[in-house]
């Protein structure tokens, strides 16, 4: 599969916390516009969903920066997800717990 057409990650202990998957911000084009709503579907659910922000200095308050997500409930530390576009219907995802 083309790694062009699959966003794939590693869930953070943060991630699974906090019920969302970070988006890294050089693949944002992977997905529609900042707060465009679309679908993302796995197995179980199928939800619209948006890719949101939060300003964050985590770097230090000289490097101030956003991080990128989209809220996503039940992922476990440690899961590996795949994020494939629809090649049909650019508003489609599936998401695949590896």
């Amino acid at each position: 599969m083309n790694t062009k057409s699959v966003y794939s990650r590693k869930i953070s202990s943060k991630e699974a916390d906090n019920d969302f998957i970070f988006i890294l911000k050089n693949r944002l084009s992977f997905f529609p516009e900042l707060g465009e709503k679309f679908e993302l579907e796995d197995d179980n659910l199928r939800k619209e969903v948006k890719v949101e922000y939060y300003p964050c200095t985590c770097r230090g308050p000289d490097r101030p920066h956003e991080h990128y997500f989209i809220c996503w409930e039940g992922l476990k530390f440690g899961d590996r997800i795949e994020i494939i576009k629809n090649s049909e219907n650019e508003n489609k995802y599936n998401l695949k717990i590896i």
